[in-house]
């Protein structure tokens, strides 16, 4: 097999392309493919070596951006533990139900924006807003699937929980099944809104980004 022939997938090189410098794009995956054809594929083969280029794009994300990450799974996992103790923060009902939202799209602007801004094209920023609202609802739905029991035992003595049970369940529907279908039809809902609101965000974010890094730089 040629060398030319020796390559990752293409879709794969094109979001590591998207991801990285302006500056520094063309330089930095080609490295990452003399890596691949010279070290990696000898190795492991081509699936092992689309396996480790994979991680090595995955790994190019994570790093740049992994505080949004880290900020967004934060907020989520204190708004349902905080939505199922029906703690309620200074005293104003539905307070953290509208700033949660607010804040989470305001992280994902933002993580659209650098994305924008280092890869000074817009295609960096929607690719990078895609990127961090589907992870963000991958952690949703694997946090809603683990602790929906633990925290289902907290909800059914909890009356704001028993009364929303009781207007919406079918008849015969026992809480416990009720709580889980919730947290089912919940995950479907979200992965259809952060994918919209993913995409939009993403746009805005990279043509704002990338428009002000080219103004930025060096006529």
């Amino acid at each position: 097999m040629t060398r030319d022939a020796m390559r990752p997938p293409a879709w794969a090189e094109w979001v590591l392309v998207a991801l990285l410098p302006a500056e520094r794009a063309e330089t930095d995956s080609g490295d990452l493919l003399e890596a691949y054809r010279d070290e990696q594929w000898p190795a492991r083969g081509r699936a092992g070596a689309n396996r480790w280029y994979v991680r090595q794009v995955a790994l190019v994300f994570g790093h740049k951006y992994w505080v949004w990450l880290v900020g967004l799974f934060g907020l989520f996992v204190v708004a349902d533990i905080s939505n199922a103790y029906r703690f309620v923060p200074w005293g104003r009902p539905g307070l953290l139900a509208r700033v949660v939202p607010v804040a989470a799209m305001c992280m994902v602007a933002g993580a659209s924006l650098q994305g924008g801004w280092r890869s000074a094209r817009m295609i960096g920023g929607l690719l990078t807003g895609a990127a961090t609202s589907t992870l963000l609802w991958v952690f949703m739905a694997v946090w809603w699937m683990t602790t929906w029991y633990p925290l289902a035992l907290v909800q059914q003595v909890e009356p704001y929980w028993i009364a929303a049970w009781r207007s919406s369940a079918a008849p015969g529907e026992t809480f416990m099944h009720w709580i889980f279908w919730d947290n089912v039809g919940a995950t479907i809902v979200s992965g259809l809104a952060l994918t919209a609101l993913g995409l939009a965000l993403g746009l805005v974010g990279g043509l704002a980004g990338s428009a002000a890094r080219k103004l930025s730089l060096p006529s």
